[in-house]
């Protein structure tokens, strides 16, 4: 019995998905395993195209939200932003600044600082309005606001939410717009972050600065079956695919009337107007028909399309090849026309590119699954981030911090930021200290800059020494608590624990007693706690059958937090224990590592180390929701093992041969294998994952073991 799972393979699939998307049979594998197989998933694992993401103004209230700022602009008009204050709440209020800055605004802001409470604070709306404020842009925070935001509105304040919570049950904040991918259907994508989402309103901003804004054309295209007419029109707005049409000859005077409805009063475009108009005229009965022609840019911007008719451009086109739905002439005119237009238009996106570098902090800081749009907005955000996209240098504040971790150097990845970065800049809010994280990365003078990512430093490091001394206070009562919660949660609360880590310190409780842990800052009417799930229990589950103790709460099913009174905090335990035994769904085993290839030593041989790392680099980002790569080799050669660690000595430190390379190894907590499993110059079945190693430099490569067991016959 190994402890590892091996999914089995479908061959003939993986050959099917290979040929369809021109991949060597290893990476077509992985794939297949991860179940990444339908091709509207697996456009967003190999396109890097901004094009693949999905339009702003797929949030039906995003147009509303453009208007309202360019208003604000137009009349210099005073604007509050309100942010939150974990690394996602920070990039996203920087982000915000950054966008309302390039359409001319210098808006003010605010992140709760010391123990001020999550979300809009009303006494700030009320001193505020008295200084003459009259916008106030939620990011991260607002979709609870219900009173808050009725509030502004009754001193005279209009409010923007940009929020990516679930709302509460009841609808959503009497705000002028409300932009959440979680608000509704509309938006194909639930799952951004509130830095993705402020994102998407610096796109929508920056489109605004262009000829395209607000603007509807309509693309036209006519198909014949001999004597007989067929014409399609697709109404564009904002570079979005907003209405479309379709009219046959044999629809008579009806559908010649539907379609001149449809087109009237906008520019019309099409494609080879030469072959088009007559169809079309013939359509109308020979009426002159006047329409703009995208053929000849298209060929001088993309030369191996010229001469192709739009039918052909429709099969080989790459967004229908992934997306049945978009396939057909019109859309491909659609397409076309899109890129066209971006292209023409794309140095007025170049201050949303600038930005990504935060949106992809902000994603991996909030744990957001790299699936979909997000895998993208990474990857563009990576490169911004390592200067290795058109715009070739680093945000002065982010090189700081890279230098003060000594990842300067080299590529930076998801698990530096994950690792190393994030947490820098959540310590500034867990701290209280909000604010430092924003005037770090709004600086521009080096000197400040320098400063700042000091002062953010030393709040890491007390941050990191605090949470060390708590956690050995409230590690036992962790342990007794569980106990009395029939082994299923962990409740403590304790006066000296900040509001700002509560998180991190029932996401160590969780990781270490293996169940959902709650942790609880004791502050008398301003106490305010964490929770963090295992596998088995949802935390907006267990935070809405809490509700009756609650003065507010909000969070994700894997997180959340809430505010309590002091003396309400003994019921919570009662309470979770009647919810356990009654309601909460059976307890989830952990399950192990997945296999996603096998490896033979000649494999690891022909591929070599730059194929490996090759590999997994095409198939950056990894993290939530898309875990590394996991590989299995059988017969292992030990050369050397170690332990290592302080002040235990619970990890082991290998030197193992794969193929012909030694490689270094780490077996994080794997001391319990020591002597038995793992013993020098022995074989060994070995699963494991391929990380750089940044103390041997930025290109140097380590395994990082899972899992081992002693070779199978």
């Amino acid at each position: 019995m190994t402890g590892w799972v091996k999914p089995p393979l479908d061959g003939q699939r993986v050959r099917e998905l290979a040929g369809a998307h021109n991949l060597d049979l290893l990476t077509a594998s992985i794939l297949t395993r991860r179940g990444v197989t339908a091709p509207e998933k697996i456009a967003f694992f190999l396109e890097d195209d901004e094009r693949f993401l999905h339009n702003p103004f797929l949030f039906p209230q995003m147009e509303r939200a453009v208007e309202r700022v360019l208003e604000a602009a137009a009349e210099g008009e005073k604007v509050l932003v309100c942010g939150d204050k974990d690394a996602d709440g920070i990039t996203a209020a920087v982000l915000m600044v950054e966008a309302l800055r390039g359409v001319g605004l210098e808006p003010e802001w605010r992140v709760p600082v010391g123990d001020e409470d999550y979300g809009i604070n009303p006494r700030v709306l009320k001193e505020k309005a008295g200084e003459d404020f009259t916008l106030v842009i939620t990011v991260d925070c607002g979709i609870s606001d219900f009173d808050e935001i009725a509030l502004a509105g009754e001193l005279g304040m209009d409010v923007l939410v940009f929020d990516h919570h679930t709302p509460r049950e009841g609808g959503l904040p009497d705000a002028l717009a409300v932009v959440n991918p979680k608000a509704g259907e509309d938006y194909p994508f639930g799952e951004l972050c509130a830095a993705a989402v402020a994102s998407k309103f610096h796109w929508a901003l920056c489109l605004a600065g262009t000829e395209l804004w607000g603007q509807e054309i309509v693309l036209i295209h006519a198909d014949t079956d001999g004597d007989s007419y067929r014409v399609e029109a697709v109404r564009i707005r904002n570079l979005l695919k907003v209405d479309s049409i379709a009219a046959g000859a044999d629809e008579g005077e009806e559908g010649r009337a539907r379609l001149l409805r449809f087109i009237e009063g906008c520019p019309l475009f099409t494609f080879d107007k030469g072959l088009q108009l007559p169809r079309i005229s013939a359509f109308f009965g020979g009426a002159d028909v006047h329409a703009a022609d995208i053929e000849p840019e298209i060929a001088r911007m993309f030369p191996g399309l010229r001469g192709r008719s739009i039918e052909e451009l429709s099969e080989a086109g790459r967004l229908s090849r992934y997306f049945p739905n978009n396939s057909g002439a019109l859309n491909a005119l659609a397409n076309l026309f899109i890129t066209l237009y971006s292209r023409r238009f794309s140095g007025a996106f170049d201050p949303w590119r600038r930005a990504l570098d935060l949106a992809a902090l902000g994603t991996l800081a909030d744990l957001m699954p790299l699936v979909d749009e997000n895998r993208i907005l990474v990857r563009m955000g990576l490169n911004r981030l390592n200067a290795r996209d058109t715009l070739r240098e680093r945000r002065p504040a982010l090189r700081e911090l890279l230098i003060r971790r000594r990842l300067h150097e080299g590529p930076v990845g998801t698990s530096e930021l994950g690792w190393q970065i994030c947490p820098m800049i959540n310590a500034s809010g867990r701290m209280g200290r909000a604010d430092l994280g924003v005037k770090l990365f709004l600086a521009e003078d080096a000197g400040e800059i320098e400063s700042l990512a000091g002062e953010l430093e030393a709040l890491n490091k007390k941050r990191r020494a605090l949470v060390e001394k708590l956690w050995e206070r409230l590690r036992p009562a962790a342990y007794e608590s569980m106990d009395a919660l029939d082994g299923r949660m962990s409740i403590v609360a304790d006066g000296g624990v900040l509001k700002g880590i509560t998180g991190i310190l029932a996401s160590r409780l969780q990781r270490t007693l293996g169940v959902t842990s709650v942790v609880i800052s004791r502050r008398g009417e301003n106490s305010s706690g964490s929770i963090r799930c295992d596998g088995g229990i949802n935390a907006l589950e267990w935070l809405g059958a809490m509700d009756s103790l609650f003065d507010d709460f909000g969070g994700h099913p894997q997180a959340g937090g809430f505010r309590i009174p002091e003396g309400r905090i003994g019921e919570l335990g009662d309470l979770s224990r009647e919810w356990i035994r009654r309601r909460a769904p059976a307890r989830v085993p952990a399950e192990p590592p997945a296999i996603d290839a096998e490896l033979t030593h000649d494999e690891i041989t022909r591929i070599g180390v730059e194929g490996i790392t090759g590999l997994l680099e095409k198939l950056e980002p990894y993290g939530e929701g898309f875990r590394p790569l996991t590989f299995l080799t059988r017969g292992v050669h030990v050369e050397g093992a170690d332990l290592v660690g302080k002040p235990e000595s619970r990890h082991l430190k290998l030197t193992v041969t794969l193929g012909s390379v030694k490689w270094p190894a780490l077996w994080w907590d794997g001391a319990r294998k020591y002597g038995t499993v793992i013993r020098t110059d022995t074989d060994v079945d070995l699963v494991y994952r391929v990380d750089r190693d940044r103390w041997r430099g930025s290109r140097s490569h380590r395994l990082t073991i899972l899992e081992a067991a002693p070779c199978a016959g």
